[in-house]
């Protein structure tokens, strides 16, 4: 039996129990081959503990040090409990430009960081301390997945001006690309959103009157034709996710008549 001696109030975060009179931190990650999370711990000092308890950061830089390691058990494999340990004295005792020097060389998951709040900009500086001195408990993943959509892009080299991002945004596929577009007006910053209309009536604009006999492609090319005319700033993924949400709409009219 083991009793719970210390947890944060996101369950995720990893908690301190006591097991057989030994303080262990336990932590739920990965899964088994039924898809069901895995449960590992490890044994961690009275000092560790003390750490733990006090340090949001240490404990989430713990965490995100930990993680790769239970990847690697995979879905039955035993936890490695002794690189786990080597992890402790390192991340909970060590001085920050230790714990930094040392992020640089095994492997971390940024992702949770990123999750948790973490300054996305300072940690790929590997400022990790300042880094998370916005970090939080809560877990956001929509922001994670917004993190990874900028990263596919900026891998085809594409680069979101703030309107670009809003029009994404107001159709709904900023973080899912492949996504059926729809008009989500709360998601845009109000600040933006006088602007994305004008992009957007100039789409309705250039399609009035149209319907999807001549091919959708043709309909596609008329919207994009005039959007990049009056924006020609806007990157590609902008005009066709507006070009996309005016041809999908098209296609729903078609369908109802």
């Amino acid at each position: 039996m083991s009793e719970v001696v210390f947890s944060r109030e996101n369950v995720w975060i990893p908690r301190v129990v006591r097991a057989d009179g030994e303080l262990r931190l336990r932590l739920g990650a990965g899964a088994d081959a039924n898809h069901d999370p895995r449960t590992f711990t490890f044994p961690i000092s009275e000092a560790h503990f003390a750490v733990i308890s006090e340090d949001l950061t240490r404990h989430l830089l713990l965490w995100s040090a930990v993680l790769p390691l239970c990847e690697a058990a995979g879905t039955r494999g035993p936890l490695d409990e002794r690189a786990a340990v080597a992890l402790l004295d390192p991340v909970l005792l060590g001085t920050p430009e230790d714990v930094e020097s040392l992020f640089r060389t095994v492997p971390w998951d940024r992702r949770q960081l990123i999750a948790q709040g973490a300054d996305i900009g300072l940690l790929e500086r590997g400022e990790i301390f300042a880094a998370l001195r916005s970090a939080t408990t809560k877990s956001d993943w929509h922001r994670v997945q917004r993190h990874d959509a900028d990263r596919d892009r900026a891998r085809r080299g594409v680069q979101l001006s703030p309107l670009d991002a809003a029009l994404l945004e107001y159709t709904g596929r900023y973080v899912h690309g492949g996504k059926r577009p729809a008009r989500e007006p709360g998601a845009v910053d109000p600040a933006l959103l006088p602007e994305v209309m004008r992009v957007v009536a100039t789409a309705e604009q250039a399609c009035a009157g149209l319907d999807l006999s001549p091919g959708w492609r043709q309909v596609e090319k008329t919207v994009e034709d005039a959007v990049r005319r009056a924006y020609p700033d806007l990157v590609d993924d902008a005009v066709r996710t507006v070009s996309f949400l005016m041809c999908s709409e098209a296609a729903a009219r078609a369908r109802t008549a």
